[in-house]
């Protein structure tokens, strides 16, 4: 029978045991990687806004050096009430409801609901309906064109042109009832049709549409948000 000799060497080794010093270490080093991961993932779900380079007080009219795109952490709720950067080029000319500061976010209830009036500007309004009025889907800052027909519904009529673009001032609605829930609030009433439109455009515009008004039916078309307004229907005459 074979016998084995072990030598001192292998007959006093210890059984391998884990270093907790290297796990230790390994637990922290992985610790560190996540933390650093989850900082930069939270760091880095920013969202453009539009923000205000100066201070401004109500009623001031902004203009593309008042403006800043900026990129900054915002939840759902703030960044649904704010401004984004998508709107720079459409809130130049806009006036404000509310005084603003430097680097503050720009939030929607600050700007005025009505674009203010340019110079030599009068507003003006005419009667609306769905549709004449793009079926009511135009809002303060959108710009149109006027049109007038002559003799509605006879074998003469026409149509003219009688301001090739002008600028939306404002926009009214028919009033309806509030409604009463049955613990006695009062809700927000429903809003209505269209009812009438105000134009923001110059008082030799303002007789021509006058004019019109007088001659035949007036229809509004919407035009891109990029046509140029404050100079409009330059030229044109109304029917009749």
């Amino acid at each position: 029978m074979a016998t084995i000799a072990l030598s001192p060497s292998r007959a006093l080794h210890q059984p391998r045991r884990l270093d907790m010093r290297a796990l230790l270490g390994l637990f922290l080093m992985l610790v560190a990687v996540g933390g650093s991961i989850a900082f930069w993932t939270t760091s880095s779900d920013t969202r453009t806004v539009l923000v205000a380079t100066r201070d401004l007080p109500a009623g001031a009219s902004l203009t593309a050096a008042d403006l800043a795109i900026a990129r900054v952490r915002l939840d759902d709720t703030i960044y649904q009430a704010a401004l984004p950067a998508t709107e720079l080029s459409s809130l130049v000319g806009k006036q404000l409801a509310e005084p603003v500061h430097a680097q503050q976010v720009l939030v929607r209830p600050q700007l005025a609901a009505r674009v203010a009036l340019a110079p030599g500007q009068v507003a003006f309004t005419i009667a609306a309906t769905p549709e004449t009025a793009v079926g009511g889907k135009m809002q303060p800052g959108d710009t149109v064109q006027v049109l007038v027909t002559v003799n509605k519904g006879k074998p003469d009529a026409r149509t003219a042109v009688v301001l090739t673009s002008a600028r939306v001032y404002d926009v009214g609605y028919q009033q309806r009832a509030a409604l009463v829930n049955t613990d006695g609030a009062q809700q927000r009433a429903p809003q209505g049709p269209v009812q009438w439109v105000t134009l923001a455009i110059t008082q030799d515009e303002a007789k021509q549409l006058a004019q019109a008004k007088g001659a035949g039916d007036l229809d509004l078309a919407l035009l891109p948000p990029r046509q140029e307004d404050g100079r409009n229907g330059a030229g044109s005459q109304p029917a009749g």
